[in-house]
Parts: structure tokens; C-alpha cells; sequence
């Protein structure tokens, strides 16, 4: 990123009341003919679609400031951050909690123990309705002092020992959150780099996390924080062993623990237990379920870019991997223009690999539809980026049905050459398992084959020998990336893939 753009990706990250706060902000700290300067500059740069500096000094061809641009940029810059912080922390109560235990440390200073007091009993108030545990010990650990300071006039015994069992109770749910994350850590640490596909080994280290303590009833995890790992953790050890019955109950009961506690719930943790519990629908065929899910993603209401941003790419991708799974290919190139809409408004802010998996499902989409053009434009999106080190997996599978889709428009006299890079490609990522090797082997067979009646031959073969590669574990996770059981059968019938799928 250029430094040049800094701000104007910040300014263009603002919504209205931002703005609006941004302005009153720098009217109060800056001297008048300077905050007036700064706002024009600020105006100017929010009104451009791309940043072009040389249009700004054309703007402003009789100020100062254009002698040195860069230093009243960072100014700028730095201001926006300033007046961003002041009017966030005026909306979290957990910036409230902070400042409110500052101030206690100023009166304290001051030997104003008695408004001491009042700051505290407002800070607890926050710190537990939040579950902000560690503020929790800061809060009692301050009242000790209080307490110590008048030398205990007026306490009680009674009163001491609220203050023990309130510091235990803070410090047991402080070590039970960590043991949590401690075992989500663990747990998370043994996915894989290259995506989607797991070994067996996996499952038995996962079998020694599961079988632990803290996993055997979620009533062990005493606060909200807790419970969301807990959840977390039960969901990923099902999601690992297949059992996506299992799976979407913990997917479940975590949306509800969400939903019951919204002064808790984070919006982009909310996001993504959303998002996986749509995943698990989708497995599971649950698909009417699934919609309602994506309707209540959408309804999201927020201002931030970021949760837009992700509430854009979690409802088009399961909505795309629903239609893909049902055969609604139809359904799904409708939103490809809503997709490319967002692709280019959240550029800035979608990761390479959330572009890569829309690029592959599109390309996907239209291969269901026979548009096999289309389907190979988005497919070399992928294969001719040069720069892509990510997603390892979508990168061979798009290679392959690159190769499907040349097989298609009976571009034959090519499909040798992309047989061998394609195998070339596969190996250099050992990625060359049984699944894919069969897809080269039969491809070959096929454009070498003589007439249709011996296509269909080959098709059948193909379709016995499927079926016993798809009974291994990993080729299972390798199919989920195209159906090729159906589209063999759609060769073999004679029908279209898109019925073959529908049907099954």
C-alpha cells in the first residue's frame, strides 16, 4: 500500500457521523484558519473516487499547505485518528470502564475518597455486566485500598470477606477463560496450511483434547467468554470427524449463546458462528434453514466497513455454495453481478483468499450452466495470477476444471499440453492424489478415444472406478470441490449436469 493512499483509504472508511464528528472535532482543536484548511482538504480527498494528487493541487493551487502536501497529510491523517478515538471512546462502555478507573487514581491522588467510591461502584456496575473479569480485580483491589486508607472505619468483617470471595470468583473465571483459550489454541493449531483436507492423525490428537476435563460438560465454562471457546472447540473436533449432526448443535448453541447475551456478543465473532452454523445447514440439506439464516446475516445492522465487508463475503459464499450443492446453478449466476458490485466496493478490505473461493464458485456456476467461456474467464483469474500464494487447494482444483472445461468446448488439440502442466502443477504441490489422477488419466482416454460409443465406455469405467477412490477419507474432502460423480453421470445418461445434480 502506497503511503500516498493512507488517507485516503481512511477518509474512505468513514461513515456519515464519522465525518460529521471528524469536523466538529478539528473546528475545536485546531486554530480556526487551520481547522478550515484541513476541512477542505479533508472534503477534497473524500470527494475523489480514486486518490489523484495532481487534482488536489489543482484544487488548491494558492495554499500553503501545497508546499509541503505530505506533512499536512499526515497531519491530517494523524487528526481523523485522534477525533476516531475520542468518539469511540465516548459510545464503549468498556473505554467508559477505563476511564472511569483512571479518574479513580486521579481523585485518589487528590484525597477524594469519597467520589473514589462513587467512580468504583459505576466501574463494577460495567465490569460485570460486561464480564470485564481483569477490571473486576483492579475495581477490588482499589476498594482494598480505600478500605485500608480510612483504616477499615465503618467495615465490617462481613464486608472484608465480599471482597475474598469476589476476587476468587474474578480469578477463577480469569484462569478458567485461559485454560479455554489454551485448549482452543491447541485445537485450532492442528489444521492444516493447504486448506480443507485433513489427515487421520489428526482426528487422534484431537481425541486427547476431547476426552480433557474442561470438555466434558460446558457447565465448567463459567462465563460467556468461556462458553464461545468451549462451543468452538466441540464444534471443530465434529467438523474434523464429519459428524455434522453433532456439529450443528454446537453451531446452535452458540448463535443462541450470541443471541442471548447481545451486550456481550461481538459483531464479527456473531458473523461467524452465523456463518459456520450456515455451513453445516448446507451439508446437511437443510436448506430452506440455511436462507433464513443468510436473511438474518444481512439484517446485521452496522456501520463498520469491516463488518460489512463480512457480512458481504459469508452471505454470497454459502448462498453460492447452496446453489451449487442443490444444482440451482441458475439462481447463482443471478448474484454474480451483485458479487462483482462488492468485490469492487470492498477491494480494500476483502482478503486474496475470500477473491480466490468467489472466482472459483462463479467459474463453477457457469460450467453448471454450459457456459463454459465464462467459466473459463473466472477460472484463468486464478491460474494466471502469478502472485497467488494462497489457498493451494482452490489453485489445483481450478487447474482441473480448467481441464473439464477445455474437454467441454472439444478444444482437444490442447487438452494434451494442459494434461502435463496440470500434472506438472498438481506435483510440484503434492496435490496429486487419487481423485485428481484419475481425472487426467480418463481425460486422456477420452480425447484418444474413437467414437461416442467408446466415450461412454470410458464413462462408465471411470464411474466404477470413482466410486471405490471416493471411499477414501481424503477424496471425500477432495470431491467437495466439484461433483464429479455427477457429471460423469450426466456423460453416461446423456443429461445435463445441472439435472443430474438437481436429482440427487
Amino acid at each position: 500500500m502506497k503511503v500516498t493512499d493512507d488517507l485516503f483509504q481512511l477518509i474512505k472508511s468513514l461513515d456519515q457521523s464519522e465525518k460529521r464528528y471528524f469536523k466538529v472535532f478539528a473546528t475545536m482543536h485546531i486554530k480556526d484558519v487551520e481547522s478550515n484548511k484541513y476541512v477542505k482538504l479533508f472534503d477534497a480527498i473524500d470527494s475523489q473516487s480514486e486518490y489523484d494528487e495532481n487534482q488536489i493541487r489543482k484544487q488548491f493551487p494558492k495554499e500553503k499547505f501545497l508546499n509541503q502536501l505530505h506533512v499536512a497529510k499526515n497531519y491530517l491523517y494523524n487528526t481523523i485518528l485522534k477525533s476516531l478515538r475520542l468518539y469511540y471512546s465516548e459510545k464503549s462502555k468498556v473505554n467508559e470502564l477505563m476511564d472511569l478507573l483512571r479518574d479513580v487514581q486521579i481523585l485518589f491522588d487528590k484525597s477524594l475518597f469519597k467520589q473514589c467510591r462513587k467512580h468504583l461502584e459505576r466501574a463494577k456496575k460495567i465490569a460485570y455486566t460486561y464480564e470485564k473479569h481483569a477490571q473486576i480485580l483492579a475495581i477490588l483491589d482499589w476498594e482494598k485500598i480505600l478500605a485500608r486508607t480510612s483504616a477499615y472505619a465503618g467495615i465490617e468483617e462481613k464486608e472484608l470477606m465480599k471482597y475474598y470471595s469476589e476476587h476468587k470468583k474474578a480469578t477463577e473465571n480469569l484462569n478458567n477463560i485461559n485454560e479455554y483459550w489454551n485448549l482452543t489454541m491447541k485445537a485450532f493449531f492442528l489444521k492444516k496450511i493447504q486448506g480443507n483436507i485433513r489427515d487421520k492423525n489428526e482426528l487422534k490428537k484431537f481425541n486427547e483434547i476431547i476426552k480433557l476435563p474442561l470438555l466434558q460438560s460446558e457447565e465448567k465454562a463459567t462465563s460467556f467468554l468461556s462458553k464461545t471457546f468451549y462451543f468452538n472447540i466441540k464444534g471443530l473436533y465434529y467438523h474434523t470427524n464429519k459428524d455434522y449432526k453433532k456439529l450443528l448443535v454446537y453451531c446452535i448453541k452458540l448463535v443462541r449463546l450470541m443471541e442471548s447475551n447481545p451486550l456481550l456478543k461481538k459483531e464479527d465473532n456473531y458473523i461467524a458462528s452465523l456463518y459456520n452454523l450456515l455451513l453445516v445447514q448446507i451439508e446437511l440439506k437443510k436448506y430452506n434453514d440455511a436462507l433464513l439464516t443468510i436473511i438474518k446475516l444481512r439484517k446485521i445492522d452496522s456501520k463498520s466497513p469491516t463488518v460489512l465487508t463480512k457480512i458481504f463475503v459469508t452471505s454470497y459464499d454459502t448462498e453460492i455454495n447452496l446453489y451449487l450443492r442443490t444444482g440451482d446453478f441458475e439462481k447463482g449466476i443471478s448474484l454474480v453481478k451483485d458479487i462483482e458490485d462488492g468485490l469492487k466496493k470492498y477491494r480494500d478490505k476483502i482478503n486474496k483468499e475470500s477473491e480466490v473461493l468467489f472466482e472459483y464458485n462463479i467459474a463453477y456456476l457457469y460450467f453448471g450452466t454450459d457456459d463454459y467461456n465464462n467459466s473459463l474467464k473466472w477460472l484463468n483469474k486464478i491460474i494466471n495470477d502469478s502472485d497467488l500464494k494462497i489457498r493451494e487447494d482452490i489453485q489445483c482444483f481450478a487447474r482441473i476444471l480448467n481441464l473439464l472445461v477445455h474437454y467441454e468446448l472439444k478444444n482437444y488439440n490442447l487438452i494434451e499440453y494442459i494434461i502435463k502442466s496440470t500434472k506438472r502443477y498438481l506435483s510440484s504441490k503434492n496435490s496429486l492424489n487419487k481423485f485428481e489422477s484419475l481425472i487426467l488419466n480418463y481425460i486422456r482416454k477420452l480425447i484418444n478415444s474413437k467414437n461416442e460409443e467408446d466415450k461412454n465406455y470410458i464413462f462408465r469405467e471411470w464411474d466404477k472406478e470413482f466410486l471405490s477412490v471416493e471411499e477414501d477419507y481424503n477424496e471425500i474432502k477432495a470431491s467437495e470441490y466439484f461433483d464429479l460423480n455427477s457429471w460423469i453421470k450426466s456423460k453416461i445418461y446423456k443429461k445435463k449436469f445441472q439435472d443430474v445434480v438437481k436429482a440427487k
